[in-house]
């Protein structure tokens, strides 16, 4: 039972839960204010929305996924903490509004991408229609 607790707290501070959502509002007026449509842009095709979709849209949710191509030598023998990441970002009318991401391990799945968009879309307060 004594070495349980150390081992159980190696484990947390280890990294082996959920990695973190990190998410940054870039235009706090529009918190609170859903746009009539938006335009998506998402090679993956992963990612669902309520929202109105308009390809004519000035509001754009961009997903955007970046794996990391490390040939250093000494990142190499470190090891890396994760293999890329997932971004979400929204525009209105090229001007940026809010972002999240998150890093991911192996490859990213399209639950990930959700859970990054449902992320900031709870953030800016855009209720689900």
């Amino acid at each position: 039972m004594r070495f349980f607790v150390p081992l159980l707290l190696a484990m947390i501070l280890g990294g082996c839960m959920d990695r973190e959502i990190y998410s940054e509002i870039s235009d706090p007026a529009a918190i609170g204010r859903p746009p009539a449509s938006v335009q998506v842009i998402d090679p993956t095709g992963d990612l669902k929305t309520s929202l109105n979709i308009d390809p004519n849209s000035t509001t754009k949710i961009e997903v955007y996924v970046h794996c990391a191509k490390c040939s250093s030598a000494s990142a190499k023998a470190l090891g890396s903490d994760f293999d890329g990441y997932v971004r979400v970002s929204i525009y209105k009318n090229e001007k940026m509004i809010a972002r999240a991401q998150m890093d991911y391990k192996g490859e990213p799945s399209p639950p990930m991408i959700q859970t990054i968009y449902d992320t900031l879309i709870q953030k800016l307060q855009w209720s689900y229609q």
